[in-house]
């Protein structure tokens, strides 16, 4: 066929040139030998024959650029030449070269690292089947596990309605234990989502009800970082909260719910004999649309479902699950709290990038100045406008190409910084949200690459209108003279405008950053963060009974005292700014019991007696707690003193009143009398007001906590002291594991960056 002819003889044309030139050679040759034989058979000698035989041929070299123009690579070889002459320029002048190419390279080195994230997270599709038709089923509430059960037997909206929830799990691997973030679900989740596994099977029916064998599903980072991407992981048991169950599953690369984080998955147990299957509000629900429902029908049954919910279980105003319940589609739960930020982003990195493109742009128009005289000389010897363009476009997107592979370099190297600062947590506010799932790939390269080719051709643009109105002659009249001219005036000065128009908008953003900033720092913590470890200690729930978890922190916190430059040593289960907590409503003595709305609601915090000293916040009146204040001396509390204005706005004395929290009424239930009023200090985030909280002995209260946060002071820097208390762990007891270490410094600032989202 002949265009496959033709295509091999370009293919050896481009590949193998040397022996097609010389075949060209070769055949030439023959021609001209054949004629000058024809020639001397008719009587001429061999020099007349050999002379007249090229002079009826023709230009040898005319053919052979006929016949490398019928090759089809002419185009090829004069770009290859304008690369090089490109090439050329760049080194005569190296000081344009290096400003304009480091201009453009940080401009597409931050707007390519940007672009690789949000290709990463916004752009790629979420990773179950038919994602638009996969909802969250909200309410200002969670939901119960009766709630979840009365729902799902009367809904016709949805193929598969799931619920799920958070937990934390020890993982013990060998002689070390781990933290795993681990998702409770019903055994359809997965049939919810239309998940597809890489190994193993999902849960079956019946293994999330009472009496059925311990599995798990475990994340793909799960299984590569805990157990080395081991292919017989399937059928193996593991040990989760002390508890042996069996690995059934692994979930692909990119697949992760609820949070990013996830480590694993495991049947949630909705026991209907178990207090808390009506008690407990913990659940959320997710659910797949039936594909032929439209928004009228899921309209109209979502007011059937939450009107039977209504009439069901009757809620207090304060707690009606069924006010402003809706769904919310899977993509805006998971990524809505990133989304608007990064887009933001984006574009600032794209205006400074078109910011580098305009100064580069100007810089060519003055050196197109400078090279009058070359352009009109070439011009004079027949090179056409679009010769020359080619050629100044070719030298650009050079420029762009080099500037493209310093800034995907600098992006490249600069990534996993980027992902440390940028606002990219979860759903749920912990750990290190979409930074866990993303990593470096070729959208980065793909990105730089485009950019590079794109600025290269934008910056082209604008000296390429002085070619429109050249005049060799005129052109090189001016060249002999002052070489200047002020053709190109008013596209200078655009420029300039449109510099200072960017600038300005840039500026202006990076002025309100500056006054929110300025706004956060000037917060009052209440405490002092400066050389402040907080270690968050967890014990699975089959790990430890609960009084010998009790002693355990109290002795860690008492070895961890005697560390090298530790100062003080607190325990408190949650830390202020970073983990919020539960929230009780708070009866008072000697008043009519409220409830519903009116019911006043607090905070609680179980602390040691050196919590206070150790975060430096200040007891105001009163004392705080003291080794006296044990499980069997009457049961204490200190509350801050927002508490206080809230219960007792008319002032009264606050000190020996007696309180009952249901989130903290003390192992008994029994009064707690207050001793004492501490200063507020911030509970979630840098911004609001302070809520009341209300502060309970850890000796009175901590029996049934799973979770502690181990406060260390330091004299130095807090974060040295990160080897030393994870070997004190370790030594103290192997189940349990140091789930995360960080200064309190590091939380005030990374509370700082989500409140400036």
């Amino acid at each position: 066929m002949r265009w496959i002819q033709e295509a091999w003889t370009r293919l050896r044309a481009l590949f193998d040139r040397s022996r097609v030139e010389r075949e060209l050679d070769e055949e030439l040759a023959f021609h001209l030998e054949r004629e000058a034989e024809k020639l001397e058979a008719r009587g001429m000698s061999p020099e007349e024959a050999r002379r007249e035989a090229h002079i009826r041929f023709g230009g040898v070299e005319r053919f052979k650029e006929r016949t490398r123009e019928a090759w089809g690579i002419r185009w090829l070889e004069d770009l290859a030449d304008d690369v090089r002459f490109a090439l050329r320029q760049l080194r005569r002048n190296p000081a344009f070269s290096a400003v304009a190419g480091l201009t453009l390279a940080l401009g597409i080195a931050g707007t390519a690292a940007i672009f690789s994230v949000v290709q990463g997270l916004l752009l790629r599709p979420l990773p179950y089947e038919r994602a638009d038709r996969v909802v969250v089923f909200w309410s200002q509430l969670n939901w119960r596990g009766q709630e979840y059960d009365h729902v799902r037997e009367r809904t016709t909206a949805f193929e598969e309605l799931a619920a799920y929830g958070l937990d934390g799990v020890s993982l013990r691997t060998g002689s070390s234990t781990s933290l795993a973030i681990s998702s409770l679900v019903t055994a359809n989740m997965f049939d919810a989502l239309g998940a597809e596994l890489l190994l193993g099977r999902t849960f079956r029916e019946g293994e999330d009800r009472p009496g059925a064998e311990d599995v798990a599903v475990l994340s793909h980072r799960l299984w590569q970082s805990e157990f080395g991407g081991e292919p017989g992981i399937v059928g193996r048991r593991v040990t989760l909260n002390g508890i042996p169950t069996t690995v059934v599953g692994v979930m692909p690369p990119d697949f992760f719910f609820p949070v990013p984080e996830i480590g694993l998955w495991r049947p949630l147990d909705l026991d209907p004999a178990d207090p808390g299957y009506a008690n407990n509000g913990w659940l959320s629900l997710v659910g797949r649309l039936e594909d032929r429902i439209g928004d009228a029908r899921i309209r109209a049954e979502l007011d059937r479902i939450t009107t039977a919910l209504g009439e069901r279980f009757s809620y207090p105003e304060r707690w009606d699950k069924t006010r402003g319940a809706h769904l919310i589609p899977i993509r805006d739960v998971l990524l809505g709290d990133v989304e608007a930020p990064l887009v933001l982003l984006l574009g600032a990195v794209g205006a400074l990038l078109l910011m580098a493109c305009v100064n580069v742009a100007s810089l060519m128009l003055a050196r197109m100045s400078d090279r009058r005289e070359e352009v009109a000389v070439r011009s004079a010897l027949g090179a056409g406008r679009g010769r020359l363009a080619r050629q100044l476009l070719t030298e650009t997107a050079v420029l762009g190409l080099v500037a493209g592979a310093v800034g995907a370099a600098a992006a490249a190297l600069s990534f996993d910084a980027l992902l440390a600062v940028l606002p990219l947590q979860g759903p749920y506010g912990f750990g290190d949200g979409y930074a866990r799932i993303l990593s470096l790939d070729w959208s980065l390269a793909g990105g730089a690459l485009a950019l590079a080719v794109g600025t290269g051709v934008v910056v082209g643009l604008a000296p390429l209108r002085r070619l429109g109105g050249a005049r060799p002659a005129e052109d090189l009249s001016r060249s002999r003279g002052s070489g200047g001219g002020g053709g190109g005036g008013r596209l200078q000065s655009a420029f300039v405008a449109a510099e200072v128009v960017l600038a300005v908008i840039l500026v202006a953003g990076a002025a309100l950053l500056a006054r929110s900033v300025a706004e956060l720092q000037a917060v009052d913590l209440g405490m002092e963060p400066d050389g402040v470890l907080a270690v968050d200690l967890f014990v699975g729930e089959g790990d430890m009974p609960a009084e010998e978890r009790l002693h355990f922190f109290r002795e860690t916190a008492r070895e961890a005292a005697a560390l090298p430059s530790v100062q003080q040593a607190a325990l408190i289960t949650r830390l202020p700014i970073r983990d919020r907590g539960w929230q009780g409503s708070v009866r008072i003595a000697d008043r009519p019991e409220l409830s519903g709305e009116r019911a006043p609601n607090s905070y609680w915090r179980v602390v040691t007696p050196d919590y206070f000293q150790a975060m430096g916040i200040r007891v105001l009146r009163g004392r705080g707690f003291t080794a006296e204040d044990r499980l069997d001396a009457p049961d204490v509390a200190v509350v801050n003193q927002a508490f206080v204005d809230a219960m007792w706005p008319e002032g009264t004395d606050a000190l020996g009143k007696r309180i009952r929290s249901l989130a903290a009424g003390g192992t008994s239930g029994e009064w707690a009398t207050v001793v004492g009023v501490a200063e507020d200090t911030r509970v979630v985030g840098l911004r609001g007001p302070v809520p009341p909280v209300l502060y309970r002995p850890y000796d009175q209260l901590a029996t049934t906590n799973l979770n502690t946060v181990l406060v260390l002071t330091s004299s130095g820097d807090p974060l040295t002291l990160a080897g030393p208390v994870r070997a004190l762990v370790r030594r103290r007891s192997p189940a349990v594991a140091v789930a995360r270490i960080t200064s309190l410094v590091q939380v005030v600032e990374s509370a700082m960056a989500e409140s400036l989202r």
